[in-house]
């Protein structure tokens, strides 16, 4: 049976790509692999030059995640059926089954893939699915996944008022009230965070700086509005110095 499709895999992770080529080859005999790619840059170029009808997608590469990609990818007239690849738990895939989406779990389950393939290759539901999937990439392009001990949640930067550190935790807070206990550091949510506006103002905690609204050097304080409400942070004179 000759490949009538095309598809291309977007992981980060060499091993993945290596078992999930393995697994098409073997179960998937309508599809021929026409790239596979291991960073976002290198999955925008490999895409215009291939144009593959399927892609299968990690959710996060490098700089980039999964959604940020196909909205770089796919601002052409025509766009590829896409298939999610997740090592996320069961809970944390809600949102995609919501939403309608193909995902797979890794480490990936062939039979799973078979179905996911099957569903692609008949076309079932493929105007509905399309349709539910760019709603749902448009929601969350932009945003960062911060991992917590039941998931993940998906925030913009600039949702984020500040962020304090909690031992080997960090609260993201989004309001005065409403935070995220996110599963690391401080130091490792500011790598994920964009250079520029956002700013430690002492070891333990780091503000969004587009909602300062002061400083007070004698009392060792910052006061940020969200709203109209002021919320005062202690810090630290030598961080201070540098806003």
């Amino acid at each position: 049976m000759r490949p009538e499709f095309t598809c291309m895999i977007v992981d980060d992770e060499p091993d993945a790509v290596e078992l999930l080529t393995t697994l098409i080859r073997e179960n998937c005999p309508l599809i021929k692999i026409a790239a596979t790619a291991n960073g976002s840059d290198e999955a925008i170029k490999k895409y215009h030059k291939n144009h593959p009808d399927l892609l299968f997608m990690d959710i996060e590469v490098d700089r980039m995640n999964g959604f940020d990609i196909i909205n770089e990818i796919c601002r052409g007239k025509s766009s590829p059926q896409i298939i999610f690849v997740t090592g996320y738990n069961k809970y944390a895939v809600e949102a995609f089954k919501t939403n309608a989406l193909g995902y797979l779990l890794k480490p990936v389950d062939k039979e799973d893939l078979i179905k996911a393939v099957e569903r692609f290759t008949s076309g079932r539901e493929a105007e509905l699915q399309q349709a539910k999937l760019w709603q749902f990439i448009r929601d969350y392009s932009g945003k960062i996944r911060f991992n917590t001990t039941t998931g993940f949640n998906l925030v913009h930067p600039g949702d984020i008022l500040y962020c304090i550190a909690d031992h080997n935790y960090t609260k993201v807070f989004t309001s005065p009230e409403r935070f995220l206990l996110v599963s690391v550091n401080l130091a490792a949510v500011e790598e994920k965070l964009p250079s520029g506006g956002f700013q430690r103002i002492s070891r333990s905690i780091l503000i969004n700086t587009n909602f300062l609204s002061s400083v007070h050097r004698r009392n060792k304080s910052c006061t940020l509005n969200w709203n109209g409400r002021e919320i005062v942070l202690l810090a630290s004179s030598e961080m201070l110095k540098k806003l």
